[in-house]
């Protein structure tokens, strides 16, 4: 995002920063609606108290590029202080920031799958690890059983239903968090 800067005095920045924070907004996005606000002006050729250009220097019409048509867009959003004080604690759960919550939130909706917080994501993670042992120790099972018949009489000691039912309830301990995932942020008609 590119940014414009602006040499003031320490009390003028200390009542901005004051002001803006009193307003529910950060220094730099009030100076941003600030901006853009003097731009609507400017297009509209509503009068102003700014100096007007010159039209040596008047803008040309900008046209977005590629790159800025790719960035995210950010939204502010008013709670009332009870859900602001919920989404705070939705957010702490899931060691997010409140923004990041909000937006992760949009995108379950949106896409209708699971969005996975850290926690999740390494219990995912130790359950692809257990999967992958799992799969290891039947291949070299599978080697020892291709190189020679002499240690096929071992095959009868592994109990390959035990391993079955292993995989499964890894495979449906996965299947059971991502339906809780997508159930927690309220979507209901998605495959997980």
């Amino acid at each position: 995002m590119a940014t414009i800067g602006a040499a003031v005095s320490a009390a003028t920045k200390a009542e901005f920063d004051f002001l803006a924070r009193a307003r529910g907004a950060t220094p730099s996005r009030l100076a941003a609606s600030i901006i853009e606000d003097f731009l609507k002006y400017q297009r509209g050729n509503l009068p102003s108290l700014l100096p007007t250009l010159t039209p040596a220097v008047q803008p040309t019409t900008l046209v977005p590029s590629a790159a800025d048509e790719a960035r995210s867009k950010q939204v502010f959003v008013r709670l009332e202080p009870y859900y602001h004080a919920e989404l705070v604690r939705l957010s702490t759960e899931r060691a997010w920031f409140p923004g990041t919550y909000l937006a992760n939130l949009f995108h379950a909706h949106v896409d209708q799958r699971p969005v996975l917080c850290d926690e999740e994501i390494n219990a995912v993670r130790q359950v692809a690890r257990q999967l992958a042992d799992m799969g290891r120790n039947i291949n070299q099972i599978s080697r020892k059983l291709n190189t020679s018949l002499e240690h096929a009489h071992l095959v009868s000691s592994v109990d390959f239903e035990l391993v079955k039912m292993l995989i499964e309830l890894e495979t449906n301990a996965v299947k059971a968090l991502m339906k809780t995932n997508v159930r927690g942020w309220g979507v209901s008609d998605a495959e997980a």
